[in-house]
């Protein structure tokens, strides 16, 4: 019969690794955590811009829509077990009747594990 030592000791050794590996840390608030993106210098990176272009395509498969990639206008990366991109992606809407077309800015986050040859739309919103 397990005790309330053996149960704390589990309890323990689930959490404690967590916040350590994780390295979770708080901000000044104390109420929000600190962000750990980064901001890309070179958007003009191959492999940067293939992301760009996938989130653009994916999007366009999801929602049916017909957006065409121009250029990232900002990015910003973290890693952990993979690259998490959040971009900026200025990109035209072909399905748009205005007369200029201009590229409108969209906001998109890929999740993409290259261990996995795997990479995952989270999200795409937009106009901004």
């Amino acid at each position: 019969m397990p005790t309330n030592f053996h149960f704390l000791l589990f309890i323990i050794l689930i959490l404690l690794p967590d916040s350590i590996f994780l390295k979770i840390s708080l901000a000044s608030e104390g109420d929000t955590l600190v962000s750990d993106w980064r901001p890309i210098k070179n958007l003009s990176d191959t492999k940067v811009v293939d992301v760009g272009k996938f989130a653009v395509a994916r999007h366009n498969f999801e929602a049916m829509s017909r957006l065409f990639f121009d250029e990232l206008v900002y990015g910003e990366m973290k890693s952990r077990t993979g690259t998490d991109y959040n971009l900026t992606i200025a990109a035209r809407d072909d399905g748009n009747t205005d007369d200029d077309n201009e590229p409108r800015n969209y906001v998109a986050i890929v999740s993409d594990r290259q261990f996995q040859d795997f990479m995952h739309l989270v999200s795409f919103r937009g106009p901004v």
